[in-house]
């Protein structure tokens, strides 16, 4: 497992934590393909025919899809906000974020906080806003609750890490070795019991009815390519945004595949034609979060074809930011109300890209699970740029021009570094309407908020940094709207 050797020095550790995780977990990312193929031949039989499938797909009901998304009334203004990947270290940010803005009052009385309409988040930024949306909004007590905010941060600052370390120490090595049980469902196991018991989207449901927003949680569907959420929203209202639909018509990418793939296509359990109120929210969480080889995948049934099953792995794969899932529905919604005022805040706690990372040459198995994805991450900021810049511009078949009001703000755990100023972008002028960064002046103090690691566990130390910059950056906040 990635947090198990990611902060191991010495070569002996790093051999013994490689071999317990070789013989109990089977990561075949450690120990080569050929051991896992040959376990996979010896346990086949004890799975399928002596403990029938168990845990080899999680929507195992026949129930087809039903829709049970709510209206929602959105007010003056449409906010929406992204929560980016990151472990706990995002998690721990967001919780942070969402606590100083529920101390800034707009002319309502009300606080930013109980403005947003919708979530949209991916793997650790998936497990804060779950427990936001879940425990938030659970009953009206729970949402006037004074004390809300502290415990939502001390939840995040849980070790899930040594909570897992200890259940395989347990034995439940042994549901890996007989059954599908994996890494995934342990960790799910490790939420639930922590925070919200066997909560499922029809929970969900009755949390968005008490004034939750509405969540959508990414995945990304390994088999055809596309982004997979998790959300009472229909899949349908977030593939019939015009923008979108004429970025597929532009785009090369139909070129680079085969006809059968959808560029910016979303697909979810109404695609599968399977009832997700039954399904647990946390299981959506991990598939969030299933860093290729080292969580998951989450294996799903497809009921619109026989014998058909979907893998859905880390939402960051796909859109590390959450904002594409965002972007379809706030377009899809100024579609029908040409104008109307929008806004996204992004809240980026994804990590920090460091170029000359490990150059002693010491490379280990969580460098080669991690790295290719904080290079697509990398590459994902730029995109997110350039489609909301896109966005402002775009004029439908009507000659209006329905996004102009559409605004974006990030919320970030780093500085602006040289690299990422205005004359460096490919259009010459920034995208995004404001970037509100800490005000960092001190480079050892850059150098920590940089180095905390993409693990599910935050130290004290850590996270009193992430703190320290989350008030900096609402505060900048706050100046701006007085």
């Amino acid at each position: 497992m990635f947090f198990l050797f990611r902060n191991t020095k010495s070569f002996f550790c790093k051999a013994l934590c490689l071999l317990f995780c070789s013989l109990l977990l089977g990561c075949g990312v450690i120990i080569g393909t050929t051991v896992d193929a040959a376990r996979n031949i010896v346990t086949y039989p004890l799975k399928e025919y002596v403990f029938w499938g168990a845990y080899k797909y999680d929507n195992n009901w026949q129930t087809p899809y039903k829709e049970i998304q709510i209206e929602k009334k959105y007010g003056d203004v449409l906010v929406g906000v992204a929560v980016s990947g990151g472990g706990s270290r995002s998690a721990y940010f967001f919780a942070s974020i969402i606590k100083e803005l529920h101390k800034i009052k707009l002319a309502s009385k009300k606080s930013i906080v109980d403005e947003i309409d919708y979530i949209s988040s991916v793997s650790g930024g998936s497990l804060a806003s779950a427990y936001y949306c879940l425990a938030r909004y659970n009953n009206k007590q729970s949402k006037n609750d004074p004390l809300f905010f502290d415990k939502f941060k001390k939840a995040m600052h849980c070790n899930f890490q040594i909570q897992a370390l200890a259940r395989i120490l347990c034995g439940f090595w042994v549901l890996d070795l007989v059954t599908y049980y994996n890494r995934g469902d342990l960790l799910a196991g490790i939420w639930e019991d922590n925070f919200w018991g066997n909560a499922t989207f029809r929970d969900l449901l009755q949390a968005e009815k008490n004034g939750a927003p509405k969540l959508i949680i990414n995945g990304t569907d390994l088999s055809g390519g596309h982004k997979f959420v998790f959300s009472t929203i229909k899949d349908s209202q977030f593939n019939s945004s015009q923008y979108f639909k004429a970025l597929r018509e532009a785009g090369f990418i139909k070129h680079a595949t085969t006809e059968s793939h959808i560029p910016f296509k979303t697909i979810g359990f109404e695609t599968l034609n399977s009832d997700i109120s039954p399904y647990r929210v946390s299981k959506a969480v991990v598939a969030s979060a299933s860093v290729p080889n080292l969580l998951g995948p989450v294996t799903l049934r497809d009921y619109t074809q026989k014998s058909r099953f979907l893998n859905i792995s880390d939402g960051g794969i796909y859109d590390n930011y959450g904002v594409e899932s965002l972007m379809q529905i706030f377009t899809s919604i100024l579609d029908k109300n040409p104008g109307m005022k929008a806004k996204i805040i992004i809240i980026d706690g994804s990590g920090y890209f460091d170029v000359d990372k490990l150059d002693s040459g010491d490379l280990d198995v969580a460098y080669y699970s991690q790295r290719p994805l904080e290079v697509s991450w990398l590459r994902t900021k730029n995109y997110m740029e350039y489609v909301f810049k896109q966005a402002n511009k775009f004029t439908n078949k009507k000659g209006q021009t329905p996004y102009k009001n559409l605004e974006y703000e990030v919320l970030s755990l780093y500085d602006v570094l040289p690299s990422q100023e205005k004359s460096t972008s490919i259009t010459g002028e920034k995208a995004i309407d404001s970037i509100l960064r800490p005000d960092i002046t001190t480079l050892n103090f850059f150098k920590k908020i940089s180095s905390i690691q993409t693990n599910f566990a935050i130290s004290s130390e850590d996270a009193t940094i992430v703190d320290e910059v989350a008030k900096k950056v609402v505060h900048k906040l706050r100046n701006k709207k007085q």
